[in-house]
């Protein structure tokens, strides 16, 4: 037999637990998504810096062929 049921004030304190609990876990989850957003950030700068040499190598190529497009 589980003594918590017969206290008066188990209600109380599972009911704190729980909002506790669940306060916890959108904390986890907010600070993931933060998480998430810098991995984001990160890849979309690599991904620019990427672009970035392909235009700079691909002007370079031009400037070698003697044409320049208007």
């Amino acid at each position: 037999m589980n003594t918590a049921i017969l206290s008066p004030g188990s209600g109380l304190v599972a009911g704190l637990a729980v909002r506790t609990g669940l306060d916890l876990a959108g904390w986890g989850l907010r600070r993931a998504a933060r998480r998430t957003d810098r991995d984001r950030l990160l890849s979309r700068i690599e991904a620019r810096a990427a672009a970035e040499a392909a235009l700079a190598e691909r002007d370079e190529l031009i400037r070698r062929a003697g044409y320049l497009p208007l």
